[in-house]
């Protein structure tokens, strides 16, 4: 069964995030992120013993949710502003209900995706957009989404990268009600490695938000 099923897949992983007393400043730094705010690495549990190149954090407050990340590479930054997930960025996946019965996409459910690189006018700053899934609440695909805040710091060997992902860009957010989201990420990276969380690419989790994972959002 272990060969079938992504090891991962058999479990509801779950992490705490604690809420933020003032906003971020969203500038590609990461000097406002602490160990409290960063993702638990559960790599070594899907069965292929990955190692991980990237630290993830996430945070969140009444009206944003946070992520940042720093990915190290070998070599240059690259970046497809189209086929995103062919170089170097992170894809983030949320559902606003976490709602682990639905196998489609609600008004709920996000696919987002962050690039160090690449924004429209100006190639050498940062970019976000979200995908277009069937069943979500946009139209078509958003590229140089600017509703969604984005910035990044190239380094020699890899890149910081932070965003900031406000309610009016997700509306149906609510914490105070619904304080668990479904979350996953996916890291991708010219160096032919990849990083993720609750559900790799064995499983079609770009159109399945039961193998999403859980964020519980805490006020410590």
């Amino acid at each position: 069964m272990s060969k079938v099923i992504p090891h991962l897949y058999l479990f509801d992983v779950k992490f705490k995030s604690p809420k933020r007393k003032k906003p971020v400043k969203i500038d590609g730094k990461l000097d406002e992120w602490s160990e409290k705010y960063i993702v638990p690495d559960i790599m070594n549990l899907n069965g292929s013993y990955k190692k991980t190149f990237a630290d993830v954090y996430f945070s969140w407050d009444d009206d944003n949710l946070y992520i940042a990340y720093e990915a190290k590479k070998w070599d240059d930054v690259e970046t497809d502003t189209k086929r995103f997930w062919r170089k170097d960025c992170m894809e983030l996946w949320i559902d606003l209900r976490n709602d682990k019965s639905q196998r489609r996409y609600t008004e709920h459910c996000h696919h987002f995706f962050l690039l160090p690189l690449g924004k429209k006018g100006s190639p050498e700053l940062a970019t976000a957009g979200e995908a277009r899934q069937p069943g979500s609440s946009i139209e078509d695909t958003i590229y140089d989404y600017e509703d969604v805040e984005v910035a990044s710091r190239i380094l020699r060997n890899g890149y910081r990268l932070e965003s900031r992902i406000p309610k009016s860009v997700i509306p149906t957010y609510d914490p105070l009600n619904f304080p668990q989201l479904g979350f996953n990420y996916h890291i991708n990276n010219t160096d032919r490695r990849s990083q993720w969380w609750s559900c790799g690419p064995d499983f079609p989790r770009h159109e399945d938000p039961s193998t999403w994972g859980t964020v519980e959002l805490c006020e410590y």
